[in-house]
């Protein structure tokens, strides 16, 4: 009899729990539950903020040429881009061979960014291809299995680059194996152990002399470049190919707001384990429900993520938004299993105290 009453409508109860958190315990006091929550929020600002250095977007003077016989100029900073994926990328994924070639003139390097003469990219973070120089050294960053989104760690061939030296580049990624020569001379050859274009986005966009924000620098001239899908030839410095944009808003990093485009599973990971805290905390505030522990994770992830656009090193992130939303709801569960655990144990002594005295 105990039991059956005890037990009625447990149902709906756990519903109303599941949505409507009670107290979990009196010790859990105002000052205790404001304390957690400065915690929480004071380590997230250190974590994602520090060291603190803050740049407003500002626009840039892009400074390339075009030359009379329609090479590029890169005497300084600018960048030739597209914005939107070139049509041939999809194929390339696919696994039809890829060939880059470029003749190049180069310059000084810069004094202090890495030069990119060719990139098949998102911005500074965040890329598929690329083709660098770094004072004398070439280097190659492909995404491929044990590399991250930058395709870092790079490949690299050293005594490439002389200033005032013309030389010309060839990139070839034919099933796994990546082969580089430098003027006929094979200066890198690297066997992958399966197809790195299975890792590809097929909706990244192209870019000649640096990012497509402004970050890394190529100085020098770039006469020719060609891109040969499988038997199909693509001149990128052919008129409408890329874009030569005036001036662009510099981002430190692009912001990626397509969800699960290009996410990262270690990243996804942190970020919800980051935020079941702030779950927890949202979750044992008085009157809190699960719509109001989704609200608050999903205003504080979105608040960091807008905040990022102003801070050197950080990439925002819809994917970020969700997966720490995600983590808010994780913590939430916490406390949904915790609660239920208690009431549980609280049941199972109020049948034994009621049995005992019948006994």
């Amino acid at each position: 009899m105990v039991r059956a009453q005890l037990g009625a409508h447990r149902p709906r109860r756990l519903l109303r729990r599941f949505l409507v958190h009670e107290e979990i315990s009196a010790v859990l006091t105002p000052p205790v539950r404001i304390a957690a929550l400065v915690v929480v929020l004071v380590s997230y600002f250190f974590a994602v903020f520090w060291p603190l250095e803050w740049r407003l977007p500002r626009q840039v003077l892009n400074q390339v040429e075009i030359g009379a016989e329609g090479q590029a100029l890169f005497d300084r900073p600018g960048v030739l881009r597209s914005y939107a994926a070139p049509e041939w990328l999809a194929e390339v994924k696919r696994g039809a061979p890829l060939r880059v070639r470029l003749d190049v003139l180069p310059g000084p390097p810069h004094p202090r960014f890495l030069g990119r003469l060719f990139a098949i990219t998102l911005g500074w973070h965040g890329r598929l291809l690329s083709i660098d120089r770094d004072q004398d050294v070439l280097l190659v960053h492909l995404r491929a299995k044990g590399t991250n989104l930058d395709g870092y760690p790079p490949l690299r061939a050293r005594g490439v680059f002389q200033e005032g030296r013309p030389l010309r580049l060839e990139l070839a990624l034919v099933g796994p194996e990546l082969t580089v020569q430098v003027d006929g001379r094979t200066v890198i050859r690297h066997r992958y152990r399966d197809d790195p274009r299975r890792r590809w986005i097929s909706g990244y966009k192209l870019a000649l002399g640096s990012d497509i924000n402004m970050r890394r620098f190529f100085l020098g001239e770039i006469s020719f470049t060609e891109v040969r899908v499988g038997e199909r030839a693509y001149d990128l410095l052919a008129p409408g190919v890329l874009s030569r944009p005036h001036r662009i808003v510099f981002l430190d990093r692009e912001p990626r707001l397509v969800p699960f485009q290009d996410i990262w599973t270690r990243d996804a990971w942190e970020n919800v384990l980051g935020f079941v805290p702030l779950g927890v905390v949202a979750a044992i505030w008085p009157g809190a429900t699960l719509f109001s522990v989704l609200a608050t994770g999903l205003a504080i992830s979105g608040s960091i993520e807008f905040i990022q656009l102003t801070v050197p090193g950080r990439v925002p992130s819809v994917d970020d938004v969700i997966t720490n939303t995600t983590g808010a709801f994780c913590g939430w569960l916490l406390i949904f299993f915790l609660r239920t655990a208690l009431d549980a144990w609280g049941r199972r002594r109020a049948v034994a105290a009621a049995a005992g005295p019948a006994a």
